[in-house]
């Protein structure tokens, strides 16, 4: 369920609240032998090198009416190491909660410019939502300017840090107020609430004046608070900020989890992927043990047949032989009959021989 903002209150338009430097009692970790190292940008400085400032031939989309709209400044998240945990899970846990709301628009660290004649009014929540607006259209010109789009954010979240603490307490919430932010949260990481003085508040915006929303400890003693806006509770847990969808009665899974949830996932591809490969590894080696064992079964087979062939030849070769012999052994015999044969008629004429003899 989402709600509507009020319209922006007719006020005039302010500039935007500044960073100032906390002194060494506010911050003693940004000092260092009396000099300070801000971990944000503070008026003043600049990115080294500065960034290039486009012609209106070079960007046309960065111009609006002559008017240059920049999309960064250069210039890092303030406070970025002691805000960036808290930063990536609220932006990343609400971007996969609207994932499949196509005209749901969640952003953070992008300007939000609410004066068409003056680029320098402009303001960067650390986390915001919009419904019902072009995403595809907002992600194209990487900016949202409240004129373009015809809406303010329905929805503002800051997250305390020791730059900009002092900003969200008031100049930011007045300016949110004006040009009619909905809903503005802050949460506060720290253990002790030392930026904000307590760990989360959310203040719905009626008659152009911000009224808290109930912020009570639930069951566990944790920090819990609704936002008609998002439809979802918002609970301190721990220094983290988590978000649960009483309609689904289910937590959206913070940025380590989701993290945690990515890499589990991959590695269950990964030992999928990786058992598969071992089972096709097998699977070939069985084919190829299958392949030489069938290779062999036929050599074999074939050494076989090769056998039996020689054998066969051996065979026919001592048929042959003993054909021969046979034929040997009858022509011997046949000469030995003829032989004996001539003998015997030899006998026959000495015998007439004899007889002839004797009767001369």
């Amino acid at each position: 369920m989402t709600t509507r903002p009020n319209k922006p209150q007719q006020k005039p338009m302010p500039d935007p609240p500044q960073l100032r430097q906390p002194t060494i009692e506010e911050a003693p970790h940004l000092y260092e032998d009396g000099v300070f190292f801000p971990s944000a940008g503070l008026p003043g400085m600049t990115p080294d090198p500065p960034l290039y400032h486009p012609t209106i031939e070079e960007a046309p989309h960065l111009y609006e009416n002559g008017v240059y709209f920049p999309e960064t400044d250069g210039m890092p998240l303030p406070d970025a190491p002691e805000q960036e945990r808290e930063y990536l899970n609220v932006n990343v846990t609400l971007k996969g909660h609207y994932a499949n709301q196509p005209n749901t628009f969640v952003s953070g660290n992008t300007f939000v410019y609410y004066d068409p004649s003056n680029s320098r009014r402009n303001i960067a929540p650390d986390c915001y939502v919009v419904f019902d607006v072009d995403v595809d259209a907002l992600l194209e010109i990487n900016r949202y300017r409240i004129w373009a789009v015809g809406k303010p954010p329905d929805f503002a979240l800051e997250i305390a840090s020791t730059h900009t603490s002092h900003i969200d307490l008031g100049p930011k919430r007045e300016l949110y107020a004006i040009i009619g932010i909905g809903e503005y949260w802050r949460y506060d990481p720290s253990a002790n609430s030392r930026h904000y003085g307590e760990p989360l508040v959310g203040e719905r915006l009626v008659d152009g004046e911000y009224q808290r929303l109930p912020v009570v400890p639930d069951a566990e003693g944790r920090p819990r608070g609704y936002s008609p806006t998002l439809g979802l509770d918002l609970v301190w847990e721990n220094g983290v900020l988590r978000f649960y969808d009483p309609a689904t009665g289910e937590w959206l899974k913070t940025y380590d989890e989701e993290r945690e949830a990515r890499e589990a996932a991959q590695a269950r591809a990964e030992a999928a992927q990786a058992a598969q490969e071992s089972a096709q590894a097998r699977a070939e080696s069985a084919q190829a043990a299958q392949q030489s064992a069938q290779a062999r079964a036929e050599a074999a087979q074939a050494a076989q047949q090769s056998a039996e062939a020689r054998a066969e030849s051996a065979r026919a070769a001592q048929q042959s032989a003993e054909a021969r012999a046979d034929r040997a052994r009858a022509a011997k015999e046949a000469a030995q009959t003829r032989a004996e044969d001539a003998q015997a008629e030899i006998e026959s004429l000495r015998e007439q021989l004899r007889r002839l003899q004797q009767e001369e």
